[in-house]
């Protein structure tokens, strides 16, 4: 007795096959992205593990200070520059641990990093990486400082459509001894792939500014509760940048300057004296 296939095996086995196929194609991608993240946690690991080297040695070993802060820079910047996924990679034991400060824009295409070289004594010295997605490709810059530059550390990362280009607004700190500080807020959008720093979004009564700085007193605000401070804010809803008025001796006062969207520009609107809404 001669068993017959039935006429529509063929086709069964071949949509068989394009199943398995659909569900090995959804499948790939997931072990792909559990190998990377897993590739990036063993390397947070030891980047943890350099800085909390550099941290026991602060108070007495400057030379050891050095070197673990110059190889945690060599290979957290190489490593950053060179593995895409890290975008999206939330670096907790880094961030937890106050070893590196890590944001992300509310879109989360445009991300900083930043952490304390424990170079400067009572003038911190800070390194930044700045990264960015455009195009479906992710890019780093890393800034190189001239010497005796304090560098800053991002503390917030606000978003702003105009039109059709997204601006970042990026919060940025610097100290320069226990009782000098600056804060500042800075406008940043990428353009053919490359980072911008340069647009002047803000505009004052005489003058269009890239970037508004606020040098103030460290010890006027030492009590404020939130680190980092937040002396500069932005209302999303309103569309308004506050900026603090700092009095005389740098102490910070009640007062902001308000700086609200309208068309292309946030523009100057007036100050405001008491809580900010």
């Amino acid at each position: 007795m001669v068993f017959k296939r039935p006429l529509n095996f063929r086709k069964i086995m071949k949509t068989f096959r394009c199943i398995s196929c659909f569900f090995l194609l959804l499948i790939v991608p997931i072990f792909n992205l559990s190998a990377q993240e897993k590739d990036i946690a063993l390397h947070e690991n030891k980047f943890v593990t350099i800085y909390s080297k550099l941290s026991s040695f602060i108070q007495n070993d400057y030379d050891s200070v050095s070197f673990y802060s110059d190889k945690f820079e060599k290979e957290f910047s190489n490593f950053i520059e060179n593995n895409q996924t890290t975008l999206n990679y939330p670096f907790k034991k880094l961030t937890d641990g106050n070893f590196c400060w890590i944001r992300t824009s509310p879109d989360k295409n445009f991300r900083v990093y930043s952490w304390d070289t424990w170079m400067g004594g009572t003038m911190h010295i800070f390194k930044t990486i700045y990264q960015w997605r455009s195009n479906g490709r992710v890019h780093t810059e890393i800034p190189v400082y001239e010497e005796g530059d304090a560098g800053r550390f991002c503390s917030r990362i606000f978003n702003v459509d105009i039109g059709r280009k997204t601006y970042y607004l990026v919060v940025d700190n610097a100290i320069f001894s226990t009782k000098d500080a600056l804060q500042s807020i800075s406008v940043y959008t990428v353009a053919n792939n490359k980072l911008n720093d340069t647009i002047k979004l803000f505009k004052t009564k005489t003058q269009k500014l890239n970037s508004i700085d606020v040098e103030f007193d460290f010890f006027s605000v030492a009590d404020r509760p939130e680190r980092p401070l937040e002396l500069i804010t932005y209302d999303e809803k309103q569309k308004i940048v506050y900026v603090p008025v700092v009095g005389e001796a740098g102490k910070v006062t009640k007062k902001n300057i308000m700086y609200q969207l309208k068309g292309g520009y946030f523009e100057f609107i007036g100050i405001t004296t008491g809580k900010r809404k």
